[in-house]
């Protein structure tokens, strides 16, 4: 696991084999075997796994979902 300089991570559960790059803030996640680059916003009940989420990228998510794998481009924004 590595973790980037000035991450907020509040509520988050990060497993074996994840990057998390610089500025990125995390709330309430779920992430394993995933990169996800700098400047990114992930915030909600997320289960990611196997994912590449590219640098400045937003994912919210409004309700409770079910496991999701994501290879995002920079900066994508989703709301689910």
């Amino acid at each position: 696991m590595i973790i980037g300089d000035n991450c907020v991570i509040d509520g988050v559960n990060i497993g074996p084999n994840t990057s998390i790059g610089d500025n990125t803030k995390l709330s309430y996640c779920n992430i394993s075997d995933s990169i996800i680059m700098s400047n990114c916003i992930l915030s909600g009940k997320l289960k990611i796994r196997k994912s590449i989420i590219a640098a400045n990228s937003n994912i919210i998510l409004e309700d409770d979902s079910d496991e999701k794998v994501f290879l995002l481009g920079e900066g994508t924004r989703i709301t689910l």
